[in-house]
């Protein structure tokens, strides 16, 4: 538990705010890891040289640098076919080194899909990607936030993720259900050391479909199926299916501390109000969009995207490249930061 966690990261798209965000986190890097970056070294000290009359920035000399040099020049904000095939070779030289044992965890810095598709790289994301190269078939997409206010940690898993909204209840059934609950509960248990976890579930529905009324999918298959897990899980508390208006008031108040209770209260009095209900250790949202709208209006500059069902840790900022401010200086680094401090706190705890 003494050594280092080894750490890489790949750059994203060199014409985005990646490498800027990526130098900016670095000033304060946690002491606990050894970080090595994936990029163009020629763009990194570029980026550091021309940014550092403007803001502060780590020299990305005092750092390992596994050097992909760029096809040709690079004009920030304008992204291009080039540019997408590398961020590409950046991610899938940090997936390859970290499969060959040489790192413990990968942090990956904003890549823009539509270039990679314009590279030839057919992707839905970089999660997929890191999928596909480890093996594994079942993985999810986890985003992790801390409150500022609070401390409370906001950790929500998506059930779907890049698919269009039509086709979530049909995708949607209790053997893909059982298999991200399986996922969570793994995460939780290993990775954030929760031993006996409790996860809240939404609806699919409005008001979870109010006895079917608004919709069958909880009467028919989503009901039953929770009530089965509860029997086979007695280790985890199982909430839910919440109705998705009101899945987020709790972890709203437990953000931001409005109501949120203490985990040990005091007994309440007749004088007293009753003590309000802890929020649940993760939440499991059914569709991308019914996640994180609450997740990025309450932690948009300190989310962080968690890849989990893979044999390393793998965390991302949870932003895009913003081509529309890159090489200005005031990209805003505390997701990338939160980023790496998370993937060596993972890597820790897995080991």
């Amino acid at each position: 538990m003494g050594q280092k966690v080894r750490l890489v990261i790949s750059m994203g798209d060199p014409a985005g705010i990646g490498p800027e965000v990526v130098l900016k986190a670095l000033l304060n890097p946690p002491a606990e890891g050894e970080i090595t970056l994936v990029g163009s070294r020629s763009h990194l000290q570029a980026t550091y040289a021309q940014l550092r009359q403007i803001t502060p920035l780590a020299n990305p000399e005092d750092f390992e640098i596994i050097d992909l040099p760029l096809a040709e020049p690079v004009t920030w904000g304008q992204g291009t076919a080039a540019t997408g095939a590398a961020s590409f070779a950046y991610l899938e030289r940090a997936i390859a080194a970290t499969l060959a044992g040489e790192f413990e965890a990968i942090v990956t810095a904003p890549i823009a899909k539509s270039l990679w598709q314009a590279a030839g790289h057919d992707y839905p994301g970089q999660t997929e990607v890191l999928a596909l190269r480890a093996g594994v078939e079942r993985f999810g997409m986890l985003f992790v936030a801390r409150s500022p206010h609070t401390q409370w940690l906001l950790i929500t898993l998506l059930a779907t993720t890049h698919i269009p909204l039509n086709q979530v209840p049909q995708t949607l059934n209790p053997a893909l259900m059982a298999r991200k609950l399986d996922l969570l509960v793994s995460c939780l248990q290993a990775d954030f050391r929760i031993a006996r976890p409790k996860v809240a579930i939404a609806g699919l529905n409005p008001h979870s479909g109010e006895e079917g009324n608004l919709g069958r999918e909880e009467v028919d298959w989503l009901i039953p199926w929770l009530e089965q897990e509860r029997t086979q899980r007695p280790d985890v508390e199982l909430i839910g299916p919440i109705p998705p208006d009101t899945l987020w008031v709790k972890p709203g108040q437990a953000w931001y501390g409005h109501g949120f209770a203490n985990t040990n209260p005091p007994l309440p009095t007749s004088h007293s109000p009753l003590p309000t209900p802890q929020p649940a250790d993760a939440y499991l949202a059914l569709y991308h969009d019914q996640g994180l709208i609450p997740v990025k209006l309450m932690a948009f500059d300190q989310a962080i995207n968690t890849t989990i069902g893979l044999p390393f840790i793998r965390t991302s900022p949870d932003h895009g490249t913003a081509f529309d401010i890159a090489g200005q200086g005031i990209a805003r680094e505390q997701s990338m930061a939160a980023a790496i401090a998370l993937a060596v706190e993972l890597a820790q705890n897995r080991r």
